[in-house]
């Protein structure tokens, strides 16, 4: 049977090294070696359970990479077990004072050898764990003070005409506290949804948003990202994330992936009915990307259609990404769906797809999210 645990032997002995990994591998440990310092310290990057590791090396000391390993923070919390000829006192104090877990001389009994490793693992386990858990309850905490004190930062990308490059609408992003692990909107709306707290944090954030696009002019529109779900809440029916703008339904495009998973087209169209006698338009995002956007494309009849990125990025010198923009093109004419293409960030990019018909563009080269407060 296969360990799920891993050990890096750094040791430039090749004899004892080689003997070291057979000994872990036949009690079922899976092993790397490295027969240098610097080697080490690169492999050491594939996180390790624990790092068997010699003090007298060519290249770099053992001293010297426990003291690198341990000022990493992505790889400190690794137990190091320095193996060596070398019994010194004084090479074992500086050894545990750099952070290194144990100090065994190679001529212990292989028995003791393993039961010391064996009970570093073991007892790396709970503080990991502890350590794991004390900084989910701090980002926890940081999330609930997030939306408690609307600490949000709003973004508003344009999305253009393509013959004219002026702006149509924008379609809003929202991230957290800049320089925060809720920095990034993937980190914080996944993370909110673990906690069950995603309802909650996106209908405050749209509030929000919503506020923040008061730059925008009449006949401009609004794109919001949201989750099926969350629109038979009674709040978001009755649209009150509009409430205290000037923000119109007429301008409002609900968008929803084409990743997103839909478990009745029935309902939700019945739902986007609703929506629609209140002037909102319907977007599928990520037309390309996912499993499921000819039937939601079918079924729900959206207004626009917005190409996945990876579809557009290169399709100046992709002959395939041409014919299947070409044929959503052509889908999109048929259901009377407007396209946009996202991602554009080359000139070539836009020469093509304006050659192709494609009306609407999205991307860096229209310009990049800005932030309105």
């Amino acid at each position: 049977m296969t360990s799920n645990k891993s050990i890096l032997i750094i040791d430039d002995e090749a004899d004892f090294r080689e003997i070291m990994r057979l000994i872990l591998e036949n009690s079922n440990f899976r092993v790397a070696t490295a027969s240098n310092g610097a080697e080490g310290l690169e492999k050491a990057r594939l996180k390790p359970d624990l790092i068997l590791l010699d003090l007298t090396m060519p290249d770099i000391n053992g001293h010297e990479i426990c003291k690198r390993l341990k000022a990493d923070n992505s790889l400190s919390a690794i137990p190091v077990i320095i193996l060596t000829s070398r019994n010194e006192t004084i090479d074992k104090v500086e050894a545990l004072d750099i952070g290194a877990t144990d100090y065994i001389g190679k001529d212990f009994p292989i028995e003791e050898i393993l039961a010391r490793i064996n009970r570093a693992i073991k007892d790396i386990q709970p503080a990991a764990k502890a350590v794991a858990e004390e900084k989910k309850n701090e980002k926890i905490v940081e999330l609930r003070r997030i939306i408690d004190e609307k600490d949000f930062r709003t973004f508003f990308q344009p999305i253009v005409d393509m013959k004219t490059r002026e702006a149509i609408g924008y379609e809003i992003l929202t991230r957290g506290p800049k320089g925060s692990f809720f920095e990034d909107a993937a980190g914080l709306f996944s993370f909110a949804a673990d906690m069950n707290m995603f309802f909650e944090l996106n209908a405050i954030a749209r509030i929000i948003g919503v506020k923040r696009a008061s730059f925008l002019k009449a006949d401009h529109l609004l794109f919001l990202n949201i989750d099926t779900s969350e629109i038979e809440l009674d709040a978001f029916k009755k649209l009150e994330f509009l409430a205290g703008s000037e923000v119109r339904p007429s301008q409002i495009c609900f968008e929803i992936t084409e990743r997103t998973c839909i478990k009745s087209f029935t309902i939700l169209l019945s739902q986007f009915d609703y929506f629609r006698s209140q002037g909102i338009r319907v977007v599928i995002d990520d037309v390309g990307a996912g499993y499921s956007s000819l039937k939601a494309i079918a079924e729900l009849k959206p207004e626009f259609l917005k190409i996945d990125m990876s579809l557009v990025r290169g399709v100046d010198s992709d002959n395939v990404k041409s014919i299947i923009i070409s044929t959503i093109l052509d889908l999109g004419e048929g259901t009377k769906s407007k396209i946009v293409a996202e991602g554009v960030e080359t000139e070539r990019e836009y020469d093509k797809l304006l050659s192709l018909g494609v009306i609407y563009g999205q991307g860096y080269l229209f310009g990049k999210p800005f932030e309105n407060k």
